[in-house]
């Protein structure tokens, strides 16, 4: 019976002293756990943004135009992004330039039209804007919305239809259409549309010498794509 316990009591400090020997090795070790690894890259390809346009060449030709009569142009646009949605609007490049008709702080000479011009965009996606008097306020510094102008929104919608009596009537508001005018926005591949461009010239324009004039350049414009949410003067934009 003493035997029995003694062997047992012998080997019950045997497995401690085995146990403190693993503790031990642990304890001497690196520290490190079980670990499993898999190679991963990021791999990117970017994205387009693209829009088609009829006419293919942009050109809108209003002819025999007579004072007061004005003509509608449409343009047709189609979305082409690759990722994403993107946004279409009507921009004209040459804004505040010299020689530049519709958006110009008034000077001597033919340009800009001011009272004599009429121009107007609607669009299927609800773009509204309209004005008979196609030039900037010449106390604005270049500036939208003085108290001798018109009302325009950040996306170019507004103007008025306040027209000259005659040519001594100056109380027509400044009114150039913004640099930028939203046409449609959020257009996903595929998506098309189409804005009316409206031109001529006021009832005002009454000299001889503007009779049977040849068609002419009156003013650039470009239909521009951008990503959805990003204005076409973004300085971002390249």
């Amino acid at each position: 019976m003493q035997k029995a316990r003694a062997v047992r009591i012998a080997g019950f400090f045997g497995a401690l002293c085995a146990s403190a020997a693993l503790v031990g090795v642990a304890a001497g070790g690196t520290g490190a756990y079980f670990t499993d690894s898999h190679d991963g890259n990021i791999n990117a390809s970017t994205g387009q943004i693209k829009v088609n346009i009829t006419p293919g060449n942009g050109q809108l030709n209003f002819t025999d135009l007579l004072p007061g009569e004005y003509q509608s142009k449409r343009v047709t646009y189609t979305a082409q992004p690759k990722g994403g949605t993107e946004d279409i609007w009507l921009v004209f490049p040459n804004a505040e330039q010299a020689g530049d008709a519709f958006i110009q702080v008034p000077t001597p000479g033919a340009t800009p039209l001011g009272r004599y011009g009429h121009f107007g965009v609607t669009s299927n996606a609800g773009a509204s804007f309209v004005s008979n008097n196609l030039s900037l306020d010449p106390a604005s510094g270049g500036s939208y919305n003085t108290s001798e102008s018109c009302t325009i929104d950040g996306n170019g919608q507004g103007g008025s239809t306040q027209t000259a009596a005659d040519p001594s009537d100056h109380t027509v508001k400044y009114c150039a259409p913004a640099h930028a005018i939203l046409l449609q926005a959020n257009m996903g591949a595929g998506d098309s549309g189409f804005a009316d461009l409206s031109f001529g010239y006021t009832k005002i324009l009454s000299s001889p010498a503007a009779q049977n004039l040849p068609l002419a350049s009156v003013e650039q414009f470009k239909i521009v794509a951008t990503q959805h949410g990003v204005r076409p003067d973004d300085p971002s934009n390249g």
